[in-house]
């Protein structure tokens, strides 16, 4: 018998992430994602393997001054203002975790970017917004998050406009893990469910999309868990005072099995779909 998979909710998702918001800063600073690394020979640091993660998803989404991109859980707001500096456009990120909306206002602040780049909260499953509002959007590790990808892709579908690009990286599986493990890896992040490469194409189609791209970038993001690890123990002190010794010794244990999971049996994807000019919902 499979054990009971618990789903958690857009509102268990935010306290997460309102939660563990320092954890995350302490190990990665200012990006929540994974990073791009050219090979295992790579000497790139972690942040330098981030940003480019972050510039091949400005690169996909060709936006261009004054246009608006829409980013679909924003985190604390560093890849869409990097988006906007480099392009020119404008971002309206959207997250489920209110204290991530004060850090990355406060971030784009503080960037002198608040002109460009404004940041709210809302619920991806439900987009707060009127269709074709937008000229592109993108989904930067979130949508693993949230209860339902095809209810989110036909809301970003309906909000872009006619011919509008989205880009979006996700975590898929590749072979089957056992029940036990599959709830491990959820729960352990909050996330909802996993699906497959193979299933995109017909996730994109559902939402009335057109798909131009879907690559497997697990050979450039492996070397992201053994770095968090790294990161962990020469970190640790900093974390034991933040969340006391009993959550630094959960991770320490966990991170093992997450770096065994993801060689095993999970991988790492960005996609680019257009909205076609003539769109059906």
């Amino acid at each position: 018998m499979s054990e009971q998979q618990y789903l958690p909710t857009p509102t268990d998702v935010g306290r997460f992430y309102d939660q563990m918001g320092p954890f995350f800063a302490i190990l990665w600073g200012e990006n929540i994602h994974y990073g791009y690394w050219h090979g295992p020979d790579d000497p790139s640091s972690d942040a330098e393997a981030q940003e480019r993660l972050t510039d091949l998803m400005i690169d996909y989404t060709r936006l261009q001054a004054g246009q608006q991109l829409l980013d679909v859980g924003c985190g604390t707001g560093w890849p869409a203002i990097r988006l906007a500096q480099v392009t020119g456009g404008k971002v309206l990120g959207i997250t489920i975790s209110q204290t991530q909306v004060q850090q990355a206002n406060e971030r784009a602040r503080n960037a002198h970017m608040n002109d460009q780049v404004q940041f709210q909260h809302a619920d991806a499953m439900q987009l707060p917004f009127e269709a074709n509002s937008f000229d592109a959007a993108w989904a930067f590790e979130s949508i693993v998050h949230m209860p339902d990808r095809g209810q989110v892709l036909c809301e970003i579908a309906r909000v872009l406009r006619p011919g509008g690009r989205l880009v979006l990286t996700d975590i898929v599986e590749t072979t089957p893990m056992a029940d036990e493990q599959r709830n491990f890896f959820l729960t352990s992040f909050m996330l909802n469910s996993l699906t497959t490469l193979e299933h995109y194409p017909h996730l994109i189609r559902q939402a009335g999309l057109d798909l131009e791209k879907l690559r497997d970038l697990k050979t450039n993001t492996q070397p992201t868990i053994a770095r968090l690890n790294e990161a962990l123990l020469h970190k640790a002190v900093a974390i034991r005072d933040q969340y006391g010794p009993e959550l630094l010794a959960m991770m320490i244990q966990s991170l093992p099995v997450f770096a065994i999971l993801q060689r095993e049996h999970l991988s790492y994807i960005i996609l680019v779909a257009r909205k076609p000019v003539t769109f059906s919902a």
